[in-house]
């Protein structure tokens, strides 16, 4: 490659920006229209997080709607250290976290509640989405094999710091560097704990596998 074929390339990639991106910017200006396509391209990575930290489908689409809700609030300050699909699987999880902590909270005391998280203070106004309840959603797929329904059993068992990581790497795919970048921990601190994840998760699943 010559260095005037260089020089274009390099122009070339410095011009490009991620749909993300733009439309992350659009939608930091108020652009509805472009929060809107971001949230049709994760939703169904967002409602397969919350679906498998929580292990119940309702759940999970009312922590999606949730997590985009925050998402959409907190975009000014979304600084782009991590992917947007990053940052929104991490608000998802914290989410999903607080969520069940809610839930496990209204167990114990004995009492019955709307667990809806946000109702009273959700409207138009404020990026309210509905999900749509495709017919691909996770638990369906897991409904037509037994051993699916244990995988998920096992996840939830796992301690919330390990079934966090193994939710980002192993079930939506997250790479080892952007698990680290948004959840502030060195690489091979993520690394570890992956490995740990994945063998606690071997050992729960030993009688099954």
């Amino acid at each position: 490659m010559t260095a005037e074929e260089k020089t274009v390339v390099e122009n070339k990639n410095e011009d490009t920006e991620s749909p993300d991106e733009s439309f992350v910017a659009a939608a930091s200006r108020g652009d509805r229209e472009s929060f809107d396509q971001l949230v049709e391209k994760h939703q169904q990575s967002v409602i397969n997080a919350a679906f498998y930290y929580l292990g119940h489908h309702e759940d999970a689409l009312e922590v999606a709607q949730e997590s985009f809700l925050k998402a959409w609030k907190a975009l000014d300050g979304f600084k782009g250290k991590a992917s947007f699909r990053t940052w929104i699987l991490r608000i998802t999880l914290n989410t999903a976290r607080s969520f069940h902590a809610h839930r496990q909270a209204i167990k114990r005391s004995g009492t019955t509640a709307t667990l809806s998280m946000s109702a009273a203070t959700e409207n138009e106004d404020d990026g309210d989405r509905q999900l749509a309840d495709t017919s691909g959603e996770p638990h369906r797929l897991l409904e037509k094999k037994e051993l699916g329904q244990v995988i998920e059993d096992a996840i939830g068992a796992l301690e919330e710091q390990a079934r966090r990581i193994i939710i980002l790497r192993d079930i939506l795919g997250e790479s080892y560097q952007a698990i680290a970048n948004e959840e502030g921990l060195t690489l091979g601190t993520v690394k570890t704990r992956v490995h740990r994840a994945r063998l606690e998760l071997r050992e729960i699943l030993r009688d099954f596998l």
